[in-house]
Formats: C-alpha cells, structure tokens, sequence
C-alpha cells in the first residue's frame, strides 16, 4: 500500500485529478490498487468513486471506469435494471446480481456476480479479462491490478476481383482487376491464383480463385468466378501467344511436331574461357574437397551439390594465393541459390546470374601469398540435410590461384582444408575443367518455313569435353556454359522453347530482359513456352544457361506468322 501511494502522491504534484476519468482516445494502461480509490491511467492519476476489493475469492472492479478509459460504451436502462457494454461489434449484457451475461446473444454463465455500490456497478475482472481483451497482471505484494487494452484479434483479408466479361470466346482476352482488402487496413503480401488466364482455350465453364495473404500471415477464403467459354474461336494458343508474347509464358505445344520442323545449321563460335564444375559428387555423406583446379584469367566457377548427411554442412568456394606474388581476382557477377530443392535452385542461381544486379559489384580481391578468400560467404552455403545449394561465378584472375570447392561441418576446418581427403566422383554427375564456356549462336532465318534450333543434344549441339586430373569427361548437357543465340530474320517469326528431355525449370534472358522458363511451374518432356517475337530486320538475342537440375536437351522453335 506504501509503495502504491508515494507513486500516486508524485504523480499529484504532476497532474489534476480528474473524476471520474473518460479518455479523449482509448487509453493504453490501467493501474489500479485493492481497497484504493486512486487509479493511474496512462501515467495520470484519477480518482475513484468506489475501490476494486475482492469478495469470496473474486475480484471486482468497477465497469464504467474501466471500459470507458478502454473506449468502450455503457448504458444503463434504469425500467429493466439491465446494464448494457458495447465495444466495437460486441454487445454484452447483464444485470446485477444475476451471475448470466448475454455476449452477442449468446447466455454464458459467469463467476460471482455484478453489484452495485454508491451508485457505482462493480463486475469481476476476469469477466472483463476474457470478453474484452484486456491483459491482466496482478502483483500480489502491492495488490496492483495492472490492466491493458489487448490489440483486437487480427481479421483475415478478403479476396475479391472483377472481369471484363464471365462469358467468352476461345481466345478471346479476359481482363482482371484486383479488388482485395483487409478489413484491419493491413498490408496485403502475397496474392495466389488458381485456374487465372489471359485466354481460354476449350469451351465450358472455367474456374478462377483468388486467396489472399496479410502481414500477419492470415489467407482470405478463396473467391470464386466462373467464366463461361463458348464454342466460338478467335483464335487457337499458339497463335494467341504469338500475338501476345510474354517470355517463359507455358504453351501446350501438342500439336506442333517438333521433330518434324527442319534443324537449323548455325554459324556456331566458342571462346577459351573454361568452366571448372563441382557437381560429383552431387549428394555428399561427409566433410572433404569436392572439386579444385588452378586458373588464371577469365572463368566461371560452377558448383552444385545435395546434402546426403545427417548433419548440417557449409559449401565453400574457395580462391587461395599458393604463388609467391599478390594476385588480383575479381568477381564480375555471380548467381547463387539455396539451400532449397535442386529444381528451384538450378532456375533460381540461373536467373540470378543473368539478371545480375549487386550495389557493390563488381568484387576485387588482392590475393597476398598464402592469403584465401571465400567467394560465396553467405546462407546459401549453410546446408541441412536433404537440401541442395547452387552456384555460378564470373571470375578474372590476373594470374594463377587455386579454386576450390570444399564441404566442411565447421568454418575452422578451412584453416588446413588441403588435408581433408579428396572426395571420390560418383560416375554419374560431372566434374572437371572444361574448355570454351560461351557459344555465340547466329540464327538466320530467311524463308516462311518453320525452323528449330537444337541445343544441348551432344550431337546437332556438340557436348563440351573437360579433365579430372587424367580423366576426360563429357558435360552431358553441356551445365554451365551460357549461349548467346542472336536471331536475324527475313519475316515476322515467334520463337519458342520446347523442352525435350524431361523436367525442366530454368531462366534465360531476352534482350537483356532475364526471364524464368517457364515463368510459373515448371515443364514437363515436350511441354513448352514463349521466348519472344523477332519482326522482319530485327536483332533479338536470347542468353541462355542449362539449368542444375533439369533434363536437357531443349528445342527452340521458330514459327512464322
């Protein structure tokens, strides 16, 4: 009690009293004391007709006080003796002496019942606690009664979107416009389709839903529309996309026979740079150096690899001055993914280095002898078990330094890596050095005849050929080396990619545009997407890279129209 009232004593020095107290905004804290007529309401003290007190066992506090400094509303209905509590949406109702509420109108029983006192209703505090959001923190040596006004319970968002038209024809445009809130005013993150396209290419009735996401982590309910597609034709996909390209678009491809169209012979030249590739062994089980090799000059340093241990495990990619002069290394772009699955870590590093934008690009390093650095110091080189990291780097070293690609439990194993073993390949990934890491591509095209381009097949594409040590290895795939493709065409074509070989999930770039193919899900053997259109005169270039992960080879088709 002393302590209670000297903390009230020199807040009266400092502000009026005021009862009984109604806050011009809901107040955030409530203090009051057992047997006390003081209160101090967000730092003000106010004084009290009638004192909390505790009666068999319950504690009772007084109702209009509390509420209204909360910002809430109470009417008293002197004919029925009823008493009357609304805050926001919530209507509650109850009576003196009588120990049943009526909450949204629904009767509830409750513990001890409101009294009334001096004029003043007294109703238990844990009623107040569990209807109104309030927190309660009752300090037993003071008797404090320390109340707060609880945020309200976050509102999911609502989902909501108009369209031009719910009745269509088979490529015919439909337009969406979102209309989504949140009824709390929150941030909306996230949005998620299903069944949402520019066109629709088969008559009946079609679905779309649209779900919601707040800052909070809360999903809307789904909304719904059904579009209704006629028996009418405007036009088939094919032609639809080609008239309205959006790279890495998905295409049902069924009805063009691909391995009917024509392959082109291209004006094909490759460069000295080298690509040095970790990918086996593509699952490790334990701590050891995955791939090394010593470069100078320019190269793109590749690594892929899964976690097949019961332990976390780091990738470190290495660069270590063994010579006995300073070497400059610069690292001119890089892409990494991870640690995620190896599909969306393959399209992912893809991308990123295509689409390479770094505020502190690019890296320079100076390389004292014996000094080493680690180029993908980061969370992507933390792996757990069962997940995969992906790495692609451009690097430019003014003479020769030692790259290594090393697996490690501890960032101190680093200090000596040079005695950790040798890990053994795993006769199916690749690994080495291999010569010639770009392939610029000239397509010319000169005749209304549909064409294609073969990439990445060992044969109309010829596969890159690199060293283990003594050991010769094919890239099947050709993993890592970028393709720079420039198309030149007489007329109007649509070019479009068809994947081949299998799963595919992967990034290129368009005129400098990168894009992900396809740019939602993924494609499936001989599923395809849009690249872009080249009109009559025309320069496009396409820069491609063959994604970890995915099945090669790959097709680009070129269509006329």
């Amino acid at each position: 009690m002393k302590l209670f009232l000297k903390h009230i004593f020199l807040l009266g020095f400092l502000v009026a009293f005021a009862s009984p107290a109604v806050a011009a905004s809901p107040a955030n804290t409530v203090i009051m004391q057992i047997d006390s007529q003081h209160a101090v309401v967000d730092g003000a003290v106010n004084e009290l007709q009638t004192a909390p007190s505790i009666r068999d066992g319950v504690t009772l506090v007084p109702l209009r006080f509390i509420v209204e400094v909360f910002g809430a509303e109470v009417v008293w209905n002197t004919a029925d003796k009823e008493i009357t509590l609304r805050q926001g949406e919530r209507v509650i109702r109850f009576w003196p002496g009588s120990s049943e509420v009526v909450v949204d109108g629904t009767v509830h029983a409750i513990t001890g019942a409101p009294v009334v006192e001096n004029g003043v209703t007294l109703v238990p505090l844990r009623f107040l606690v569990k209807n109104l959001d309030y927190e309660i923190n009752f300090l037993p040596v003071t008797k404090e009664i320390h109340i707060k006004q609880l945020p309200p319970p976050n509102l999911p968002p609502v989902a909501e979107f108009e369209i031009s038209n719910d009745t269509v024809a088979q490529g015919e445009t439909v337009y969406y416009k979102e209309k989504s809130f949140d009824p709390d005013g929150d941030e909306l993150v996230e949005s998620k389709w299903s069944g949402r396209e520019r066109a629709f290419f088969a008559p009946g009735d079609h679905e779309v839903s649209l779900q919601v996401k707040d800052k909070h982590g809360a999903w809307s309910e789904p909304y719904t529309v059904v579009i209704r597609v006629t028996d009418e034709v405007k036009m088939d996909e094919i032609t639809y996309n080609l008239h309205n390209p959006i790279a890495g678009q998905p295409l049902n491809m069924a009805d063009i026979p691909v391995l009917e169209i024509k392959p082109l012979d291209p004006v094909v030249m490759m460069n000295k740079e080298k690509i040095m590739i970790s990918n086996s062994p593509e699952t490790l089980q334990r701590d050891g150096i995955l791939y090394s090799d010593v470069l100078s000059g320019e190269n793109r340093l590749y690594y892929h690899h899964l976690n097949g241990s019961n332990k976390t495990k780091s990738i470190y990619l290495l660069a270590v001055n063994q010579g006995t002069n300073t070497v400059d290394l610069t690292v001119n772009k890089w892409g990494v993914a991870g640690p995620a699955d190896p599909l969306a870590v393959g399209r992912l590093a893809a991308h990123r280095y295509l689409n390479f934008k770094h505020p502190d690009m690019p890296q320079s390093y100076k390389l004292l002898p014996g000094e080493k650095v680690i180029l993908n110091e980061g969370s992507s080189n933390v792996v757990k078990p069962g997940q995969t990291t992906h790495g692609i780097f451009g690097v430019n070293a003014d003479n020769d330094l030692l790259f290594a690609v090393v697996a490690a439990g501890s960032r101190e194993q680093l200090a000596e890596f040079e005695k950790l073993p040798v890990l053994a390949r795993d006769g199916k990934h690749i690994r080495g050095t291999y010569l010639r890491a770009n392939r610029n591509v000239a397509v010319r095209l000169n005749t209304k005849q549909p064409a294609r381009l073969v990439v990445a097949d060992g044969d109309d594409d010829s596969f890159l050929y690199g060293k283990d040590e003594e050991v010769i290895y094919r890239n099947k795939g050709n993993y890592g080396l970028i393709y720079r493709i420039n198309i030149q065409s007489k007329y109007r074509v649509g070019v479009l990619f068809s994947a081949r070989g299998g799963v595919f999930a992967g990034a290129g770039a368009w005129q400098g545009e990168a894009f992900n193919l396809p740019n939602q899900g993924i494609l499936k053997a001989r599923e395809g997407c849009v690249i872009g259109i080249v009109e009559p005169g025309q320069e496009r270039t396409l820069e491609f890279i063959p994604p970890a992960g995915s099945y090669l080879p790959i097709n680009l088709i070129f269509i006329p129209f």
